[in-house]
């Protein structure tokens, strides 16, 4: 089903009811993220992927704002259901299972993504979101892992090393062993012997606690330098392999050279209730502090791309020609809150007869809501001077008059309008509530 023949079927007379009642809901409480979720699962069954996907993702943004951060992973579950290959719903979803404490969950989706082969249209787009993740999970090693093989892909070998070395701690931590060491031994056996890779390597084996294999390579790496004919700075290098044989802890004194080692070694050692210092690089990489308005922010411009790709669909299938259509945009950009986009498409539509009362209607509640009051008025006055309205027609219309205007402030003129109304039909809708007031 292409998306205007969707449209069409929308409103059909029964699913017409069903959108009319959901909307209302919408409209009447716009922050009510369980009424979005709820149009949206309706548009999906309908096949409205870009504008269901779009509720579902407001509704998400309400529920994590509520505090709701498990209601807001459902709905984003439901959403990767219909775009799987959405990485910003991906993200989103990783980061909020991470921030509630479900990393097993978060990590499992990082396995799935990483395990997609077409899913990144480059490396550099694969490395994003990795990175990304990496912040909402600095207790893991797997993005960082990831990370890695992408950089060794590219030949990238001495920034492969510095990512291992980031997930160094978080390996330990975890026990994360096995996927650490296949990189490790990866980009030692990658590195066509190049010292300036396999010294780092080294001192990594050593941190995860395999010395004999770190010792092993920076065997080479002394080797290497007696050749060279340094032999006081072999001198110094074997007194770290000492130390290391000793136990000394790698990881703790975050160093990953010859140099760095040395360095550690000879200063002062601290008191036995020092606290082990956290490792330098990986200092600034603590738990990201709960959702904040950063992440709002960037979830607002997902909501956006998604009414980006709506409208482009809409000028390439619909343009100017099918009026119902554009009526029924305009009650979908409404509730999204587009009310300029909502106003050009009501005015479009009222050029269709039989949608000329409908689309002024809800062209008036949008002005309204622009706090355009007057010009809101206007259009409904314009509506009951036309000719060929019905009786009824005509009582809808004044009564949505005496709304808007007393909502604008303006209660003697709402007064009247009111009173005649429930003169002329005292049950219809709220009037004789409305009156009340004004008849004691």
């Amino acid at each position: 089903m292409d998306f205007l023949d969707s449209f069409k079927k929308l409103f059909s007379s029964k699913d017409q009811e069903d959108r009319a009642s959901l909307s209302k809901k919408v409209q009447a409480a716009p922050n009510d993220p369980q009424a979005r979720q709820k149009l949206g699962i309706y548009l999906l069954r309908q096949g409205e992927v870009v504008e269901g996907l779009d509720q579902l993702a407001r509704s998400a943004v309400l529920y994590e704002k509520d505090g709701f951060a498990t209601k807001a992973i459902a709905v984003l579950r439901q959403m990767l259901k219909h775009d799987p290959g959405s990485n910003d719903f991906q993200k989103w979803l990783i980061r909020l299972l991470a921030q509630e404490g479900l990393s097993a969950d978060a990590q499992a989706e990082v396995r799935k993504v990483a395990g997609e082969s077409g899913r990144f249209s480059s490396d550099e787009q694969r490395l994003d979101f990795f990175r990304q993740v990496a912040e909402f999970l600095p207790r893991s090693p797997l993005p960082r892992l990831y990370i890695c093989d992408v950089l060794r892909g590219q030949r990238k070998v001495q920034e492969a090393v510095h990512e291992l070395e980031k997930a160094a701690p978080a390996t330990v931590s975890t026990g994360m062993y096995p996927e650490f060491t296949e990189r490790l031994r990866a980009v030692a056996g990658s590195s066509g012997g190049d010292l300036n890779v396999l010294e780092p390597c080294g001192f990594l084996w050593a941190a995860v606690g395999m010395t004999e294999e770190g010792i092993s390579l920076l065997e080479r790496v002394i080797e290497a330098a007696e050749h060279r004919g340094e032999g006081e700075r072999c001198a110094r290098m074997r007194e770290v392999l000492v130390a290391l044989r000793d136990g000394w802890d790698v990881l703790g004194a975050a160093a990953f050279s010859f140099t760095e080692a040395g360095e550690k070694l000879s200063a002062p050692a601290p008191g036995e209730e020092t606290p082990r210092a956290v490792p330098a690089p990986h200092a600034a990489e603590g738990p990201r502090e709960a959702s904040g308005e950063s992440d709002y922010q960037e979830e607002e411009s997902i909501v956006r791309s998604a009414l980006g790709r709506l409208q482009a669909k809409v000028q390439e299938e619909i343009g100017d020609t099918d009026l119902e259509a554009r009526y029924n945009l305009g009650i979908a950009y409404k509730e999204m809150g587009l009310l300029e986009e909502a106003v050009k498409e009501f005015r479009m539509a009222m050029g269709k007869p039989d949608l000329h009362v409908g689309a002024a209607s809800l062209l008036a509640d949008t002005l309204s809501e622009q706090g355009d009051d007057v010009g809101a008025v206007a259009i409904l006055d314009d509506v009951m001077a036309a000719e060929g309205r019905t009786e009824e027609e005509l009582r809808d219309v004044r009564y949505h008059k005496a709304v808007l205007l007393s909502r604008a402030g303006r209660e003697g003129e709402a007064r009247e309008i009111f009173l005649g109304l429930f003169r002329e039909a005292p049950g219809y809708r709220d009037v004789k509530a409305r009156t009340e007031g004004y008849r004691s």
